[in-house]
C-alpha cells in the first residue's frame, strides 16, 4: 500500500459483503448485516454496514473501487422476515445495488477517474473509512509543487463529525462555483461561510447581496448599500450610480420608449445632448440643442468632429435636459413650404410627433423626480459605487466588499440594470488586465434576479448579460464568479455547464434537478435521487476537479446570515403585538390587557 493513502482500504473489521453481480456502473452485493437494527461502531466511528448511502471501496486486484450504497433490499420471499409481527424472525440475505464512482490505484496512492477494472464475483465490500473519503475528497489538490496547499475549512463529512474536508481555492473558483438549493436547505449558510472564510486570506471578493441577510458579515468585510434605506449594519455606506455610468440602452430600458416613434425621438435626444457638452456655443442654447427652423449644416459639421464621443454608448449628457431635448427633436425634416422644401434647414415643430412622445416624456419626468431611483438620478453628495470598486480592488488590506441590493427598487428593472452595469464594469476591467495577479470573485446572491434578463418587447429587446459573460469569459481574465440561487431552472444552461464546482444543497422541484443533471456530466439520477433528501446544511458536491460526488455538512458560519422570516407567534400575539410588531398602541388598548384581541374587539 502506498503511503498516501490514510487507511488500509481493506481493514477486515470493515467488510460488509460481497459482489453477487456485476454491471457497466453498478454492482450488486450481499449485505448479510445490513437488516440489523442498528448500524455497528468501530474506532469511534460509526459502521453502517450496508446503509443507503453509505460509500464503499471494492476489492479489485491492484485497485479498490470506490462506490456508493444506492438501494437496499431484500428477496422478496424473505420480506416478512424483518417484522415479528407479520411473519417468524429467521435468517434473512440482504442484497444492495452500487453504484460505482472512481478507482484508487493502491501502488501510486492516486485515484483515478473513471473504473480502471471491473471487481470480479465474490470480491470482497468494505465500509470505506471517513479518513479515505476525506482523502478521495482531496486528492486532486494535493501536487508535488504543494504537498499542503492553501484551503478553506468549509464543510465535514456527515457521518463523522471531526473529519473536516477542506477546499482549495482553485477548486472552488477556478472555474467558476454555483451553489444551489431550495428555501431552507442551507444555501445562504455556504455563502456566508465561504464569505467568512475568504476573509481570512489575501482574496479579493465582491458580493452581491440581493435581500440584505448578509449584513451580519463581520471581519475583513467592507459594507456599502445602494438605494433608499435604513443600512444594516450601521457602519455601512450609502453609494450611488450615476446615471452617466449607465449605457444608453441601459437608459432605454429604465424609460420604455415605444418602438415606432419614442425609440427614435429618444435615441436622437442623447446624441443631441452629448453633441450639447462638447459642440461650438453657437450650436446650443440654454444646454439643449434647438432645431426647429435651425439650419442643419453646423449640426452635421459638430457631429463628425465628435462623432465617437456621440456614438459612445454611455449616458454622458445632461439628463435633465432630456425631456425638453426630446420635444425640440420633434420638427418636420425641411423647412420651407410644402412645394418647395429646403432641405438644408429643419421645419417647424410637429405637433403629431410631440403628441406621440407625451407618454415618453410624462414617465421620463417621474421617474428623474422618485425618490426610489434617486441613487440614479439624484446623486450629488454620495460616492459612485463604480468608484467604491475601484478603491477597493486597489486598497491592499480590504478583502471582502459587501453591495446590499437591498433597498433598491424592483420597479423599472431598476435592480437588475444596477447591477449588470457593476458587473459590466467589472468585466470591463478584467480585460484590462486589471486581475492577472490578483484573482477577483464575484459572488451574486440570488442569482436568478440577475441571469437570463431581457427587458423591453418584440421591437426593443435590451439584454442584460454582464453576468453571464463573466461566467463565459471571465476566467481567462483572472476574473471567476460564484452564483447562489433557490431556482437553478431559471438559470441559463448555458451558464451552468460554465460552471466547473456545484455545491447542490436539498431540491425538491424536480425540473431544478433535472437542470442539475444537464449541466454536470458528473452526476446521475441515482445520484440525484439524493437532492430531495438532504439534512438542512448538508450538499453534493460536485465538480471537473472533484473524483466523486461527495455529501458534506457545510460548516455553520460564525456570523450567520439573517435569513429567519417573521415570528408570527410573536406577531400576532395580542400581548406583544405593539411592541414587537410596530403596531400602534391604540389597537393593543382597544382590549384588556390580558385578554385576546377578537374579531368583533378589533
Amino acid at each position: 500500500m502506498s503511503e498516501a493513502l490514510p487507511v488500509y482500504p481493506f481493514d477486515p473489521q470493515r467488510c460488509v459483503g460481497t459482489v453477487s453481480e456485476v454491471a457497466p456502473s453498478t454492482v450488486k452485493a450481499n449485505l448479510p448485516n445490513a437488516a440489523t437494527p442498528e448500524g455497528q461502531w468501530l474506532h469511534g466511528h460509526r459502521l453502517g454496514a450496508g446503509e443507503v448511502g453509505e460509500f464503499v471501496a471494492i476489492e479489485c486486484r491492484e485497485f479498490a473501487i470506490f462506490g456508493r450504497i444506492i438501494n437496499v433490499r431484500l428477496p422478496e420471499r424473505e420480506r416478512l422476515a424483518v417484522d415479528p409481527e407479520l411473519g417468524s424472525r429467521r435468517e434473512t440475505h440482504p442484497l444492495g445495488t452500487i453504484q460505482l464512482l472512481a478507482t484508487i490505484s493502491l501502488k501510486a496512492g492516486k485515484v483515478i477517474g473513471g473504473i480502471a477494472q471491473y471487481p470480479r464475483l465474490g470480491s470482497k465490500v468494505y465500509a470505506a473509512h471517513p479518513l479515505l473519503v476525506k482523502w478521495m475528497a482531496e486528492a486532486t489538490q494535493r501536487t508535488e509543487a504543494q504537498p499542503t496547499p492553501l484551503v478553506l475549512e468549509l464543510a465535514y463529512l456527515p457521518e463523522a463529525d471531526g473529519t473536516l474536508v477542506n477546499i482549495t481555492p482553485e477548486r472552488l473558483f477556478g472555474r467558476h462555483c454555483a451553489i444551489l438549493g431550495a428555501t431552507g436547505g442551507g444555501k445562504s449558510w455556504t455563502v456566508g461561510r465561504l464569505a467568512e472564510q475568504i476573509a481570512r486570506h489575501n482574496s479579493k471578493v465582491i458580493l452581491f447581496d440581493a435581500t440584505g441577510e448578509f449584513h451580519t458579515l463581520d471581519d475583513g468585510v467592507t459594507h456599502v448599500h445602494i438605494g433608499a434605506g435604513s443600512p444594516q449594519p450601521a457602519t455601512s455606506t450609502e453609494v450611488v450610480l450615476p446615471h452617466s455610468e449607465l449605457t444608453e440602452a441601459d437608459l432605454f430600458a429604465l424609460f420604455r420608449p415605444s418602438g415606432q416613434t419614442q425609440a427614435p425621438k429618444l435615441r436622437a435626444a442623447m446624441k443631441s445632448l452629448k453633441l450639447a457638452k462638447l459642440a461650438d456655443s453657437s450650436l446650443v442654447n440654454g444646454g439643449i440643442v434647438r432645431k426647429a427652423g435651425k439650419p442643419k449644416a453646423l449640426y452635421e459639421k459638430e457631429a463628425t468632429k465628435h462623432a465617437k464621443a456621440i456614438e459612445s454608448p454611455h449616458a454622458s449628457f445632461d439628463i435633465r435636459k432630456l425631456t425638453e431635448q426630446i420635444n425640440e427633436e420633434c420638427v418636420w425634416p425641411s423647412g420651407g413650404s410644402q412645394a418647395a422644401p429646403n432641405f438644408a434647414i429643419w421645419g417647424n415643430a410637429n405637433e403629431a410627433e410631440k403628441s406621440y412622445c407625451v407618454t415618453l416624456i410624462t414617465r421620463i419626468e417621474d421617474m428623474l423626480q422618485s425618490a426610489e431611483l434617486a441613487c440614479i438620478f439624484q446623486t450629488t453628495g454620495h460616492d459612485s459605487l463604480t468608484a467604491r470598486v475601484e478603491a477597493f480592488l486597489g486598497d491592499e488590506g480590504q478583502r471582502v466588499l459587501r453591495i446590499d441590493l437591498k433597498h433598491l427598487p424592483f420597479a423599472h428593472n431598476a435592480r437588475e440594470i444596477v447591477a449588470n452595469a457593476v458587473g459590466r464594469h467589472l468585466l470591463a476591467l478584467a480585460r484590462s488586465g486589471m486581475f492577472k495577479k490578483r484573482p477577483l470573485i464575484v459572488i451574486v446572491d440570488e442569482a436568478h434576479q440577475f441571469l437570463d434578463k431581457t427587458l423591453g418587447d418584440e421591437n426593443t429587446k435590451y439584454l442584460l448579460d454582464a453576468f453571464e459573460l463573466i461566467a463565459k469569459e471571465g476566467r481567462k481574465f483572472c476574473l471567476n464568479i460564484c452564483i447562489a440561487t433557490q431556482r437553478p431552472r431559471d438559470i441559463p444552461e448555458g451558464v451552468l455547464s460554465q460552471m466547473g464546482m456545484l455545491d447542490v444543497h436539498r431540491l425538491i422541484n424536480d425540473k431544478d434537478r433535472e437542470v442539475v443533471e444537464r449541466a454536470s456530466g458528473d452526476i446521475d439520477r441515482s445520484a440525484a435521487a439524493f437532492l430531495p433528501t438532504l439534512a438542512p446544511g448538508q450538499a453534493v458536491i460536485i465538480g471537473v476537479d472533484f473524483a466523486i460526488p461527495l455529501t458534506i455538512q457545510v460548516s455553520a458560519p460564525e456570523r450567520r446570515p439573517d435569513s429567519q422570516g417573521p415570528d408570527y407567534q410573536t406577531c400576532w400575539s395580542a400581548r406583544e403585538v405593539s411592541a414587537s410588531c410596530g403596531i400602534g398602541d391604540s389597537v393593543a388598548s382597544s382590549s384588556d390587557s390580558n385578554t385576546a384581541l377578537t374579531p368583533e374587539r378589533t
